[in-house]
């Protein structure tokens, strides 16, 4: 929540107010705010500010730390004391790491103007929309509408400058027939441009599907062509980005459990569908993501797989950002074009309570269920709701099965509708998609 002059202002009094040998300086602060409701009326509106700024001195081998929430000359000046004496008190370490100096990032500006004032009052008129809208077409909504505005900021003494500020919000939505019997989500995340934010097609959608949800038929378990919508493919996309890490940020895989699956892989082997390409596109226009890695070097590109070969980081480029700006690229299709394209299959909207399988045959195997609209596809056409299934599935397993990729929108990778982990990611068809057993699930 505050601009780069205003946090470079801060940290600089803070550096030449400890006269020590080296100073480094955390500051972060921000908004954090939401709007809930539920039964087609808000029932929360929540907003919290807060700030720290912490300090780190030196003097030769010995350091102290100290912070503070007060941002007055005297509050800065008292932080500034305690770590000082605390570091004149310290025992020398030979373990300090040193000062990075300065560095390039790509250029992101992630707070744009009309989320910055994005308010109570404009999340009010997009709930109303929303709620307007839905009891016309006859269902009842609960959604979410989270607000971020946040800044974190890294200075020190050595001339290092690391500083971004986002501002983000995202529309989540559930629609349900009054009798509870049919029930539709519709959703987008992350987004940094409140002009992407179409409630009233997402109240549309999320009602419609509720509306033709009801009285679903059976279907026998089996393995299905799924159509996987964002939502359901990003957190099936989620359960696998971890075997891009390890190597020690020097390009390794085979980290982040499934079984060593790229352990023995080398660049250039297929290990994907032609049509899987997952990049961290760190600048991208949409995602508008942090270009500072955790230790505040810069960030850079990498594509982890191409067309299905996998490719990772090169030289230094390190495996901690497999989850920075992540994209898996798609095409121009929409949902709807890819049901013509579908002979026989089934359109899943939502993912929900998926649990990892232990499983020596099949690394990083997950269930988990269906909900908020399962429908059949037969000749290209929606021919009707159908119960919801659990499935049994791993992701290593369906990127190879890929038969269609659409467009990508931003959507939470994760079970939460905030903070990080925001991936444009397009819907995709799958064959043999594994549904185990039919569900409860509405």
């Amino acid at each position: 929540m505050y601009t780069r002059e205003e946090a470079k202002a801060v940290t600089d009094k803070i550096i030449n107010m400890a006269g020590a040998d080296a100073v480094e300086v955390n500051l972060s602060g921000g908004e954090r705010s939401g709007t809930r409701w539920a039964n087609s009326s808000i029932t929360v509106n929540l907003v919290q500010y807060d700030r720290n700024v912490s300090v780190n001195v030196r003097f030769g081998q010995k350091m102290g730390s100290a912070n503070t929430r007060d941002f007055s000359d005297a509050g800065l000046k008292a932080m500034v004391a305690e770590a000082v004496d605390e570091a004149k008190a310290a025992a020398d370490s030979s373990t300090l790491p040193e000062l990075l100096g300065p560095q390039q990032y790509i250029p992101v500006d992630a707070a744009l103007p009309n989320l910055v004032n994005f308010g109570p009052a404009e999340r009010a008129r997009m709930v109303k929309d929303s709620i307007d809208l839905s009891e016309k077409m006859g269902t009842v909504g609960a959604g979410y509408i989270p607000k971020n505005d946040q800044t974190t900021c890294v200075a020190n003494s050595k001339g290092l400058f690391a500083y971004y500020r986002a501002a983000e919000t995202g529309f989540v939505l559930t629609c349900r027939t009054p009798d509870g019997a049919g029930s539709g989500w519709a959703g987008i995340t992350g987004i940094k441009d409140v002009t992407m934010i179409d409630a009233k097609k997402l109240t549309d959608v999320a009602s419609n599907k509720a509306l033709k949800s009801r009285k679903p038929k059976a279907l026998e378990p089996g393995r299905y062509t799924t159509i996987l919508e964002p939502r359901a493919n990003a957190r099936f996309l989620s359960l696998m980005t971890g075997i891009f890490g390890g190597g020690g940020g020097g390009g390794g895989f085979g980290g982040g459990g499934g079984g060593g699956y790229l352990a023995n892989k080398k660049p250039g082997d297929k290990v994907f569908s032609d049509l899987f390409t997952l990049k961290s596109d760190v600048g991208n226009a949409i995602l508008r993501q942090t270009p500072m890695l955790g230790d505040n070097r810069p960030a850079r590109p990498v594509t982890w797989v191409d067309k299905g070969l996998l490719r990772g980081p090169e030289g230094t480029g390190p495996s901690a950002s497999v989850n920075m700006s992540l994209v898996q690229e798609g095409s121009n299709l929409s949902i709807e074009d890819m049901v013509k394209q579908t002979r026989r299959g089934l359109l899943v909207t939502f993912f929900w309570y998926i649990r990892g399988v232990p499983s020596e045959t099949q690394p990083l195997l997950n269930t988990g269920m269906t909900r908020d609209g399962l429908f059949l596809i037969e000749n290209g056409e929606i021919a009707g709701p159908v119960q919801n299934f659990r499935w049994n599935m791993s992701p290593l397993v369906g990127y190879n099965n890929l038969t269609l990729v659409g467009k990508p929108v931003p959507i939470h990778t994760g079970e939460s509708y905030d903070g990080g982990g925001t991936a444009l990611v397009p819907p995709v068809r799958i064959e043999e998609f594994y549904m185990t057993s039919v569900s409860p699930a509405v």
